[in-house]
């Protein structure tokens, strides 16, 4: 674990082993989010949640890392958003608690539709503006730029076919 992301848990008054199997877990979700362009506060307290065998306060999480508590609060949003945790409620206790959800579809949809989606829609405006942006240069540079932007064009629409494909095999998939 990078001392970084150690450095955003606490250790409380939990056993060691405990403690070693959050960070791993945290250690995880953040090598992931680093690739998926999440967030590490998003990802460390997907990873305190994600590790605890019982659903957890907002206060509890809270008390496992070192994060504000705006921090905390806006990443729980978002992980809520994302469908990563829900909410669930304990019959003596009022608070919210919070456990992941571990469909994986549904963490997908959203994905695609949160994310995706909305960097092809970028994509397009961006395409335009790369087509108007070409520069004017002798006859073989312009048509070798030309022909790259008619590729970056034809994988953009490809990844905008795959995108109903996605979301029907979502559909169809088990839970």
């Amino acid at each position: 674990m990078t001392p970084k992301a150690r450095d955003l848990l606490q250790k409380q008054e939990r056993s060691a082993s405990v403690v070693g199997f959050e960070e791993a877990v945290v250690d995880f979700f953040v090598d992931a989010a680093d690739l998926l362009g999440v967030p590490k506060s998003v990802a460390v307290l997907y990873g305190i949640v994600f590790a605890s065998p019982q659903p957890l306060s907002f206060a509890e999480i809270q008390a496992r890392g070192t994060l504000s508590k705006g921090s905390v609060s806006q990443g729980l949003r978002v992980l809520r958003e994302m469908g990563a945790i829900k909410e669930v409620s304990a019959p003596a206790d009022r608070s919210e608690l919070f456990t992941p959800d571990l469909e994986m579809r549904r963490l997908i949809q959203r994905f695609l539709e949160q994310r995706l989606e909305k960097q092809l829609a970028a994509g397009k405006s961006r395409l335009g503006a790369l087509q108007r942006a070409l520069p004017d240069l002798e006859k073989s540079h312009a048509e070798t730029l030309r022909s790259r932007l008619e590729q970056l064009q034809s994988w953009h629409e490809k990844a905008r076919a795959l995108l109903p494909i996605a979301r029907t095999f979502l559909k169809l998939a088990p839970g």
